[in-house]
């Protein structure tokens, strides 16, 4: 275990918040989460008088609208906006209380606005590629995304885009998700290498895990229909069905009516994996709790586990990173060297906790990681990046903190 108590803040692990060329890092509280298959990430910050009134108040004149730099110690952690900026004071006591997103949320809120509506023959990522274009966010791809085109595909009236995408998604087996730097991803089959490894004893403060069946079916069966015509016509046309099996040992199947017209048994296939991989996948769940924002620091041998100062698999220590995916090695919740992917990462500092990272984690394969073994979805490929962001590089805070500073030198 750390020798550093956990109700400690470590000095090096400072939250600041930068608003064009204004700073401030004397928080009360901070409260940073990523969260990979979601629109957007989150904060919540607040600060409390330790200064002269006139002196706080002009130091914390960040509003909402304003877009914000949220660096976690000296790196980049979040790209987003402003929602709510709350005071509250009487004769004793004076505090501020800023609420945000990540830059994504314009996009994930908004309605689709499109000439035509209609987006027939084109493939999940060309359709997503051209509604959020207008958003000026960026686009990126981890994997290798189902690649099938809709023959006939129409947005409804008045839908969001996260809605419109993650109704076409299902169908595709595609997850869509988001990250720090304002981008929405678009994830599907992919093989991250291991970044760290969570060993009970050692850097896991608190573990919470579940192991659990209640999820899972025998067969996963999806039915479907389209249009007929001269190609298609009569049971071909309205009476698609077809399905993949399950893990559970007892017959309880599930069936699954598609959510949009289907064009194939290939179509109605790739919808039942996709249901088959959001029930099983939820086998195992846990909510690890570190010390600190930064991945393994120092090295550790022991309990057959080897983690080389500065993390592990040749990449470099920084802060935990929703996506990627970790080793568990802790007997007493049954995960023995068990892999994990990180679906949401939540930083905290505040004088009662100190500084402390939140680790929800689900089977890699619940989110396109390796493929789940049991219900054999498509052969994972390797990650890849995807085109370049929309939003223009000069837009975005640089990662390193030090660039910043040098380029905004207004200080408080």
């Amino acid at each position: 275990m750390s020798d550093v108590h956990p109700n400690v803040r470590n000095p090096d692990e400072i939250a600041t918040v930068f608003v064009g060329g204004r700073r401030f890092d004397d928080w009360e509280t901070v409260y940073v989460q990523h969260r990979w298959a979601d629109p957007y990430p989150v904060f919540r910050f607040t600060a409390t008088e330790r200064d002269p009134i006139p002196e706080l108040w002009a130091k914390l004149q960040f509003k909402p609208g304003d877009r914000v730099g949220i660096y976690l110690g000296g790196i980049l952690a979040i790209t987003g906006v402003i929602l709510d900026r709350q005071v509250a004071y009487d004769a004793n006591s004076h505090g501020v209380m800023l609420q945000g997103v990540g830059w994504t949320w314009y996009a994930a809120r908004g309605s689709i606005i499109h000439k035509t509506g209609s987006f027939d023959n084109k493939t999940f990522e060309q359709v997503a590629r051209e509604v959020i274009a207008p958003f000026g966010v960026g686009v990126k791809t981890i994997g290798n995304l189902n690649a099938t085109p809709f023959e006939r595909l129409q947005v409804e009236t008045g839908e969001n885009l996260w809605a419109f995408l993650e109704r076409l998604a299902r169908p595709r087996g595609i997850v869509m998700g988001s990250d720090h730097l304002g981008n929405i991803l678009l994830i599907d089959d992919h093989n991250f290498p291991i970044t760290d490894t969570l060993i009970e004893g050692f850097n896991i403060l608190r573990c919470q895990a579940t192991i659990s069946i209640k999820d899972k079916r025998s067969d996963y069966i999806v039915r479907g229909q389209t249009a007929g015509g001269d190609k298609k016509h009569g049971p071909d046309a309205s009476e698609q069905e077809g399905g993949v099996k399950g893990s559970l040992d007892r017959y309880s199947p599930l069936l699954t009516p598609a959510e949009q017209p289907v064009w194939g048994l290939g179509e109605i296939i790739d919808r039942a994996k996709n249901e088959a991989v959001w029930n099983e996948a939820t086998e195992v769940q846990a909510t690890i709790t570190v010390q600190g924002w930064m991945r393994a620091r120092r090295a550790f041998i022991g309990g057959g586990v080897t983690i080389p100062a500065g993390g592990v698999g040749g990449i470099s220590a920084g802060l935990w990173r929703a996506g990627d995916k970790v080793t568990v090695n802790s007997p007493m919740a049954m995960l023995n060297n068990f892999e994990m992917k990180i679906q949401n990462a939540t930083f905290t500092q505040d004088s009662n906790s100190g500084t402390l990272t939140t680790l929800d984690l689900v089977a890699p394969w619940l989110l396109k990681d390796q493929g789940d073994p049991r219900v054999g979805p498509q052969a994972p490929g390797q990650g890849k990046a995807g085109g370049p962001a929309t939003t223009p590089e000069a837009a975005l805070p640089p990662e390193n903190f030090a660039e910043t500073m040098a380029a905004h030198a207004t200080e408080f």
